[in-house]
């Protein structure tokens, strides 16, 4: 193998040392030697930075306003299968989120807690994280949905999860009228069904948890993209675009597919406007401090792969328990997807999952 040899040098104190390898002071071999950050590919220009930045603004503004034009202007002809995002959002936690968080808590220039005593710490954080919005969405639950059910089930009949006609044909018809009551005599809010205000809060409440697992990283993607430099730098501003495009699209068709906000609401938009200047306002962070930040320092591997493990915990939730469980597995699903419906959107998130993971590739 023909590696690269040491020149002699004069006074060597070894000269009859093999030179291939080369000779190692003992002192360039240790731990604490390792050189962390400044590690710049080419010189920075700041010009094409700054397009950089109202590039990813445009791009990433207008994939979130997409969905929410479509809906607006009913003759733009495109197809209202919002389920792509599903696939993107749990790529987007599978494939960038959680590797990205493990490589930089498990990074040599940490301390050894990090990437020897405890190298699983990315994927603790993002379990709490799940734990944690667990727990708030419960809360959530039963604060507003439940005890509406609760005094809704005192007033009037118990509604029917699904229609008459499929009840007699399903497996709903499993809960007794002894069972839907408990022994002090009070009614259990199961099985029933929400109330169309009740359903348009939850899914509302599922949008802000997507969107708020989203804008966490999108800055630390901003910042990585405004202190990359050289060829890193073009790969990385393409990668991005596509995944804020890909991002966006996903969020920007379950903004539009709420029917809370009334008509000529601006509150849409301002959801949208909010997922397309996160990742530019990051950027501008980043060039802002472009000679103070660096990713590959042990305080810029601690934050971001910190908030890349809460990150993909809060899309894993939502993305698997909140939007892929309630597409697919709630008894409404079993009614509004059927036969080749079904079909098709399961081939949408199959769709979404498989164009962010590639992505993945390069960002």
């Amino acid at each position: 193998m023909n590696c690269p040899t040491r020149d002699q040098l004069e006074g060597d104190p070894h000269p009859d040392w093999n030179q291939n390898p080369p000779f190692l002071a003992p002192e360039l071999t240790t731990r604490a030697s390792l050189v962390c950050g400044g590690k710049k590919d080419g010189r920075y220009d700041l010009p094409l930075h700054v397009l950089a930045l109202f590039i990813i603004l445009v791009l990433s503004t207008l994939a979130c306003s997409f969905p929410l034009m479509v809906k607006k202007f009913p003759w733009l002809k495109v197809p209202h299968h919002f389920l792509f995002g599903t696939g993107v959002l749990i790529a987007t936690a599978f494939v960038h989120l959680l590797p990205t968080a493990f490589t930089s808590l498990t990074d040599p220039c940490l301390p050894p807690f990090w990437n020897q005593s405890y190298p699983a710490m990315a994927g603790l954080i993002s379990m709490c994280a799940v734990f944690l919005v667990r727990r708030g969405s419960r809360h959530r639950r039963s604060g507003s949905i439940a005890g509406g059910l609760r005094s809704f089930g005192r007033t009037r009949p118990i509604q029917p999860a699904l229609p008459p006609t499929t009840r007699r044909h399903g497996h709903t018809r499993t809960f007794s009228n002894a069972s839907r009551q408990s022994s002090s005599g009070s009614i259990r809010p199961l099985r029933r069904k929400l109330t169309d205000a009740q359903q348009q809060q939850k899914n509302l409440l599922q949008v802000v948890l997507l969107e708020a697992g989203i804008l966490f990283h999108s800055i630390f993607i901003g910042m990585a993209l405004s202190v990359a430099t050289g060829s890193n730098f073009i790969v990385l501003l393409i990668a991005i675009s596509f995944h804020q495009t890909f991002e966006g699209l996903a969020l920007g068709s379950r903004i539009a597919a709420l029917r809370t906000f009334p008509p000529g609401s601006l509150r849409p938009w301002l959801m949208a406007l909010a997922y397309g200047t996160t990742t530019p306002f990051g950027q501008a962070i980043g060039l802002a401090t472009r000679n103070l930040y660096d990713p590959q320092s042990q305080t810029g591997l601690l934050m971001v792969g910190v908030m890349n493990a809460i990150s993909s915990g809060l899309l894993l939730f939502a993305g698997l328990v909140e939007l892929l469980a309630e597409d697919f597995l709630s008894d409404e699903s079993y009614v509004v997807l059927r036969g080749k419906r079904r079909v098709q959107a399961g081939l949408a998130v199959v769709a979404g999952a498989a164009g962010m993971a590639a992505v993945g590739a390069w960002a």
